[in-house]
């Protein structure tokens, strides 16, 4: 039986240099992948007859906020607070990422839903982003980048929708135009990794 393979492997004098190199390459690549998996693990809830899988955003800038059924409105409630990033005027801006999921009827598809929630969220759309464009991995999604002014303070959202099953999903990313650029990738990635077990 041969030496456990390990990162500190040695080269012995019979090994060709080419091999030992192959050896320290797919190391370091299965310790990337490793790495990679662990960061973007799965987290999920089950509610409203849908398990939903996500990928939390980093522990250490987001807060979990809320994981639960909110009592108001019976639907569950997933959101996520960054900690306070100083705009251009010094004031401490705390964007959110939030996920609404409640029960649909059927027969609802995910345009006429997505226009139901639509009226409840005002904003000005800038553009509407789908599975097509990447924006989404599960395909029966539509949403929308816009903006809405605070007093005088503009902020920039991404809003989804998605349906499965029974469940429909509404996900609100909301930060100031000032600070929008250091959370969007979060955003973009906390939508892209949203799927549901079947």
């Amino acid at each position: 039986m041969g030496k456990p393979f390990s990162l500190n492997y040695e080269v012995s004098p019979n090994e060709e240099p080419e091999r030992y190199l192959m050896k320290k390459l797919i190391a370091s690549v299965f310790l990337v992948l490793c790495l990679a998996f662990a960061v973007y693990a799965q987290e999920s809830i089950t509610t409203h007859g849908s398990t939903v899988t996500y990928a939390r955003p980093d522990p250490a800038n987001w807060k979990l906020v809320h994981n639960g059924i909110d009592e108001r409105s019976k639907a569950y409630l997933l959101a996520f607070q960054r900690n306070p990033i100083k705009d251009a005027e010094g004031r401490p801006i705390e964007p959110v990422i939030a996920l609404i999921c409640e029960s649909v009827p059927e027969p609802l598809d995910v345009i006429r839903y997505s226009i139901a929630k639509r009226g409840q969220v005002p904003f000005d759309v800038k553009r509407v982003i789908s599975a097509q464009d990447g924006s989404f991995t599960h395909r029966n999604s539509v949403g929308y980048e816009g903006e809405y002014k605070k007093g005088s303070v503009v902020h920039k959202v991404l809003v989804a929708h998605m349906r499965h099953g029974k469940a429909g999903l509404q996900v609100i990313c909301d930060s100031t135009d000032g600070v929008y650029d250091k959370v969007e990738e979060d955003m973009r990635s906390f939508l892209r990794s949203i799927t549901f077990k079947e």
